[in-house]
C-alpha cells in the first residue's frame, strides 16, 4: 500500500512540474516602471487597470462624476450678469495609455494616449435641480496624444478629434455648436496648455457671442 501511495504522489509531482507556467497578463498601475505613471498623472478617483500586451503595456482609466446642483462656469455668469448654476450634471473621462518596453532602462515608456470626454448638464439661473428654465449643454470629444520622446510628458502633441460641444433649450433647437479643432505642442508652444476638463473650448467665432446665446435663451 505504501508503494502505491508513493507512486501516485510521484506521478502527481511529475504532472505539476510538467504543467506550463501561467503567463502574467496584468501589471499594477502603480508600478514605477510605468513612465509617466498613470495614477500620478491623472485625477484622483480615476480607476486604472493595466494589462500586458506582449512586451508592451496598455492601461485604461475611467472617472465619472455626477451632481444635482453646483455653480456654473464663472465666465458664463459674468457674461449673463447673474449667477448661473449647473444642474443634473454628469462628467466622464475614459482614457487609454500605451506603453512600450525600453530594454535599456527596464521601464515601460508611454508613447500614445486616447482620452474621451463626455459631459451633460443643464444651465439655469435658478439654484434648483427641478428648474424648467434650462439650457442643456453637452460636450463629447476625443483627444489623441503622441509623445515625440516616449515617456516624456513635455514632448507630447495633442490633437482634438470629433464634435466638441453644443447647447440647446430643453424644447428647442441648437443655439451653440462648437466643432473647432485644436492642437497642443509643448515643444513648439510651451506654456500653451489647455484644460482637458474644460466645459467649453470655443474655437470658432466670438466666445462672447456664442455664450451670449445661452444668456438670451435663459431670458437674461
Amino acid at each position: 500500500m505504501r508503494k502505491v501511495g508513493v507512486a501516485v504522489a510521484g506521478a502527481i509531482a511529475s504532472l505539476v512540474l510538467a504543467a506550463p507556467a501561467v503567463a502574467q497578463t496584468t501589471i499594477d498601475p502603480s508600478d514605477p516602471r510605468l513612465v509617466p505613471n498613470p495614477i500620478e498623472t491623472s485625477d484622483e478617483g480615476t480607476v486604472w487597470t493595466c494589462r500586458l500586451t506582449g512586451t508592451d503595456v496598455q492601461c485604461t482609466g475611467t472617472l465619472t462624476i455626477s451632481w444635482a446642483l453646483q455653480e456654473g462656469p464663472g465666465e458664463l455668469s459674468d457674461l449673463c450678469g447673474a449667477p448661473i448654476y449647473s444642474v443634473n450634471g454628469t462628467f466622464s473621462r475614459e482614457q487609454t495609455r500605451y506603453y512600450a518596453y525600453d530594454a535599456a532602462t527596464g521601464q515601460y515608456l508611454e508613447y500614445k494616449r486616447l482620452i474621451h470626454l463626455y459631459s451633460n448638464e443643464s444651465f439655469t439661473p435658478d439654484p434648483d435641480p427641478d428648474s424648467t428654465n434650462v439650457v442643456i449643454a453637452r460636450l463629447n470629444m476625443t483627444w489623441l496624444t503622441t509623445f515625440q520622446t516616449p515617456g516624456d510628458l513635455d514632448s507630447r502633441i495633442t490633437r482634438k478629434q470629433g464634435i466638441d460641444a453644443f447647447a440647446k433649450p430643453a424644447n428647442g433647437g441648437l443655439i451653440v455648436l462648437d466643432v473647432g479643432q485644436k492642437t497642443e505642442d509643448l515643444l513648439t508652444a510651451p506654456g500653451e496648455d489647455f484644460n482637458f476638463r474644460g466645459r467649453w473650448d470655443i474655437a470658432l467665432g466670438d466666445p462672447e457671442v456664442e455664450f451670449g446665446k445661452i444668456c438670451s435663451a435663459l431670458g437674461l
